[in-house]
């Protein structure tokens, strides 16, 4: 393997697993400038760097060497797998904006916290849903990015919290509403971390 088409594919492993140069090196030990020579063919690491390399990717160390490019079916697959955990990430939050837009506009309360709370809860689905869009995910690279990873956890610890403290003296059928939100938010979050592409133990989407 030529040291362009080796750097473009530790950059490439690199980038799948949505993590900066920086903090590739922090994890190494080394010099962010060391991990940038590695990537644009200047340098090449060491055997021991290499499996270091293939732990934090999650791939086998002959992978991440190999110059044979994977089967055009199995590509396929991947492609098809990193599209349903992005698509029933969508939807799922899709369902939750509805709810709320729903419950926003037929709840009755004599308390204005209520609504305001729910303003916030609707504000935050909008801006996890806009992380999702084409445009976004291009610079975020996959829903495993940790922005939205961190955001999309805020906001079901926050439906939660707030349906079960009765902080807003909601009603108790909104007060459930809310919670199942912030509750199939999670359970989403937590699909989108056990659920690997093409069954590999890897954090790529």
């Amino acid at each position: 393997m030529n040291n362009i088409h080796f750097a473009q594919k530790l950059k490439k492993a690199r980038s799948d697993l949505a993590i900066t140069q920086q903090q590739l090196a922090d994890k190494l030990h080394v010099s962010r400038k060391t991990v940038s020579g590695w990537e644009t063919g200047r340098t090449r690491p060491d055997i021991d760097m290499l499996r270091q390399m293939a732990d934090i990717y999650h791939i086998s160390l002959d992978e991440l060497v190999s110059d044979a490019k994977a089967p055009e079916h199995q590509s396929d697959s991947i492609h098809r797998e990193k599209g349903l955990i992005t698509r029933v990430t969508t939807t799922t939050l899709d369902i939750i904006l509805a709810i709320l837009i729903v419950q926003r506009f037929t709840h009755n309360s004599r308390y204005d916290n209520v609504f305001l709370m729910m303003d916030y809860l609707i504000y935050f689905g909008f801006g996890l849903r806009l992380l999702l869009t084409r445009w976004v995910l291009k610079i975020l690279h996959s829903v495993r990015s940790p922005i939205f990873l961190i955001c999309y956890f805020l906001f079901g610890a926050f439906s939660i919290c707030a349906a079960f403290s009765n902080l807003f003296n909601m009603g108790f059928a909104f007060q459930l509403t809310i919670g199942i939100i912030g509750l199939a938010g999670l359970v989403n979050l937590i699909a989108i971390g056990l659920l690997k592409p093409n069954g590999k133990n890897d954090n790529r989407v």
